[in-house]
């Protein structure tokens, strides 16, 4: 290989690793991406498109169905037993076609859960054997109504409940986008504290590195005693060991970060932490109010309670005590041709009224009613202890939100101090002024600071979102929060 094609290969390994650019995330830049392509915005996304389409399943239900109905055609033939005009019986050769066409419309009645119909229906016979011919019939209109169950209208509760459940899923789907902030912000100061103690762990050895090889030559000089130098030899292994853990920890926290926004594994990020900090204070009954206004835990009490009564109603329902109704009117005809069975001339009407009483069931029925009305309070003292257990909720994340305002400034400043005390303590120990120990100890609060700050700003960020979560309600803006739903 000659000298130009090494000069080359060195180019284009400078210019690959110039091209392979660093990612710079923030917590607002990683939320927003989190929206769009974690794993938890795909399963809300599919929870939201799942009660779409189910709701409108039931919608359409609801409106009138038109449906068609066929036979074309049923043959049959071959030797079948026929009754002859006598009475008497016999063999006979019989071969012979039927198609049957029906056009109906239904629609369901909510006031009273029957089913009103309007149909026509055509028929035709044709025989081919013993004898050849052709005979049509028709029922050009028809009205029918049919109520199998006068005690419990299934429709009727369906339409309580069911608009529930889908505004709860839009409610829900708020909810879990706000669930996503809280979660990207667990993944984001994952890896921000693990790179902040990377970064930690390189000032550490970088400082012990100066310290010990100092160290050595005030030892040659003959001022400090050797267990002050072996002391600072061992810190510097024991920064060393830190490091190494640091970089692990560092490659697992990131990896997952990255996983889960969806950004290739081979990237490098670097993250920022959150510079501004939203100040606003948020009281409890303004929590409370947008909460009940807004949560989708407020529908779902108000779902169950009803599914509960609509359990009672149905176990009454189907007590045994049946009335069931049914009854048409139309017009009919018959002819060997098509044309003369339209328009029908035959009046054609029939009424069929059921009833069905239980005589002896054993006290059946009254216990199935006696468990749904026994279900129906357990399920209402469940709902109240709910609904204290969610006040109590909102009031104890406003007291956690507004305290961690506070705890955030105190730990600031506290790792200003702490960075500040390390300083000075190690120029004084350059000076000679102060020993090893009192070195050590400032370093590691220095330490325990800035991991303290970190915690506090992670613990306030996830209060932050956990406050617009349980309330839809964005204080710092004071408005609403709202989202486009997503298109199926």
């Amino acid at each position: 290989m000659n000298r130009l094609a090494y000069l080359l290969i060195i180019t284009s390994f400078l210019f690959s690793n110039l091209a392979k650019s660093q990612i710079v995330l923030s917590l607002d830049k990683c939320i927003e991406d989190a929206r769009q392509l974690s794993p938890s915005f795909v399963m809300a996304k599919t929870r939201v498109k799942t009660s779409y389409w189910g709701y409108r399943n039931y919608r359409a239900g609801i409106l009138p169905q038109v449906r068609l109905n066929a036979t074309l055609p049923n043959y049959s033939g071959g030797i079948e037993r026929v009754t002859q005009p006598d009475g008497s019986e016999d063999f006979r050769n019989r071969a012979r076609a039927y198609e049957y066409v029906r056009l109906s419309v239904d629609q369901n009645v909510v006031w009273t859960g029957g089913l009103f119909s309007f149909s026509s229906d055509l028929q035709r016979i044709d025989n081919f054997e013993p004898n050849a011919n052709t005979q049509y019939y028709s029922v050009p209109f028809q009205f029918s109504y049919s109520q199998p169950v006068l005690l419990y209208n299934a429709i009727k509760w369906d339409r309580q409940i069911q608009p529930l459940r889908y505004e709860e899923s839009q409610r829900k789907y708020i909810e879990d986008l706000e669930a996503i902030g809280e979660e990207t912000v667990n993944y984001f100061f994952n890896a921000m504290d693990a790179q902040i103690r990377h970064n930690v762990a390189q000032t550490n050895l970088a400082n012990q590195d100066t310290l010990f090889k100092m160290s050595k030559g005030r030892y040659d000089l003959g001022k400090i005693a050797e267990n002050d130098l072996l002391q600072i030899e061992l810190s510097y292994l024991n920064a060393s060991n830190e490091l190494q853990m640091a970089e692990l920890n560092l490659e697992n926290a990131t990896q997952g970060l990255k996983r889960y926004l969806g950004i290739p594994t081979t990237e490098d990020v670097l993250l920022n932490l959150p510079k501004n900090i939203p100040v606003f204070d948020v009281l409890y009954e303004d929590a409370l109010l947008q909460a009940n206004n807004n949560r989708q835990k407020v529908l779902e009490f108000r779902r169950r309670r009803l599914e509960a009564e609509q359990d009672v109603a149905q176990a009454r329902g189907n007590s045994g005590y049946q009335l069931s109704f049914n009854a048409g009117f139309g017009r009919s005809e018959q002819g060997a041709v098509l044309s003369d069975v339209y328009p029908g001339s035959q009046q054609q009407q029939y009424l069929a009224v059921g009833i069905g009483i239980p005589l002896v069931d054993w006290g059946r029925n009254k216990a199935a009613i006696r468990q749904a009305k026994a279900y129906q309070e357990l399920e209402n003292v469940s709902v109240e202890q709910d609904e204290i257990a969610f006040e109590q909720e909102i009031y104890l994340q406003v007291m956690r939100f507004n305290m961690q305002k506070s705890r955030l400034q105190i730990a600031a400043k506290a790792d200003t101090i702490a960075q500040r005390r390390f300083d000075v303590t190690k120029n004084r120990y350059y000076i000679g002024k102060i020993s090893i120990t009192d070195l050590n100890i400032a370093q590691n609060e220095k330490d325990q600071a800035r991991m303290s700050y970190l915690a506090e700003l992670r613990n306030f960020w996830s209060s932050y979102f956990v406050i617009r979560r349980l309330t839809h309600w964005d204080f710092e803006s004071n408005k609403l929060i709202q989202y486009e739903e997503p298109t199926f």
